[in-house]
C-alpha cells in the first residue's frame, strides 16, 4: 500500500507526464478526490486538453456490458472504497486459485524485496516462473481497461518493469471475475500499460508453453 506522499507523488505524475483527468487519476491511485483536487490544483489540464479528453471519452464510451458480465463479488463491495493493500491481495488471491485449479506448485516469492508475487513451478517440466499480479486499471468513461507495466521504486517514483523481474504478468478484473495473463515478451514493446483482451483471458495454458 502506497503511503500518502506516495500517492501525492503518484497522481502528480499522472497528470504532468500523461495528462490524465481527475478522474483517471483517482481511479488509478485509489485516492480520495478532495485530496487530488487539493494536490492537482497547481496542475491543471489546459482547456484543449479537457475538450481533447472529452471527444476521447464520447469516442470510445461503451456500454458497461463490453466489460463482461458482472460478478457477485463486484455487486458485493463498492471497489472504489478500497485500499490499494486490499485490491493488491484480492488480485493475489483470485491469481493464487486460479493456478491451483490449474495444477501449478505455487510459492511465494524466495527473495526479499523481489518484485514478484508468485514463483510458479510447472509439474511437466519443473520449470520455474515468475509471476507478477496486479488490478486491472478500468474508469467509468471508457471501455479501455487496462494492467499498468510500471512499478513503484522508492519516493514513490515509478518505472517499467525490466527483463528478468517477471516473467509473466497477470491483470485480475474483480468486475467480470476474470484475469489476463500476459507473457513478458508480449508486453516488452509497450512502455506503460497493456489493454486488456478476450484472447488473454484466463490463459493459463501460456505458462505451460
Amino acid at each position: 500500500m502506497l503511503a500518502k506522499p506516495e500517492l501525492k507523488a503518484e497522481a502528480i505524475r499522472l497528470r504532468l507526464e500523461e495528462r490524465r483527468s481527475l478522474s483517471e487519476i483517482e481511479t488509478a491511485v485509489g485516492a480520495a478526490r478532495s485530496s487530488l483536487s487539493v494536490w492537482l490544483k497547481p496542475y491543471p489540464l489546459t482547456e484543449e486538453e479537457k475538450g481533447a479528453r472529452s471527444k476521447l471519452v464520447n469516442r470510445y464510451a461503451t456500454p458497461r456490458k463490453s466489460h463482461g458480465d458482472e460478478s457477485k463479488h463486484n455487486r458485493s463491495v463498492i471497489w472504489q472504497n478500497l485500499k490499494p493493500y486490499h485490491k493488491g491481495k484480492i488480485a493475489e488471491a483470485a491469481v493464487l486459485f486460479r493456478l491451483a485449479l490449474h495444477g501449478f506448485n505455487t510459492y511465494s516469492s524466495f527473495f526479499d524485496g523481489d518484485k514478484t508475487d508468485w514463483m510458479v513451478q510447472v509439474p511437466e517440466t519443473g520449470k520455474i516462473l515468475k509471476i507478477q499480479v496486479r488490478c486491472v486499471n478500468a474508469t467509468n468513461h471508457h471501455g479501455l481497461p487496462n494492467v499498468l507495466l510500471t512499478c513503484t521504486e522508492g519516493h514513490g517514483r515509478r518505472r517499467r518493469y525490466q527483463p528478468g523481474e517477471f516473467d509473466f504478468i497477470v491483470g485480475y478484473y474483480l468486475f467480470n471475475d476474470t484475469a489476463y495473463v500476459f507473457s513478458f515478451d508480449e508486453v516488452a514493446h509497450l512502455k506503460t500499460y497493456v489493454t486488456i483482451s478476450e484472447k488473454d483471458a484466463e490463459r493459463w495454458d501460456k505458462l505451460r508453453i
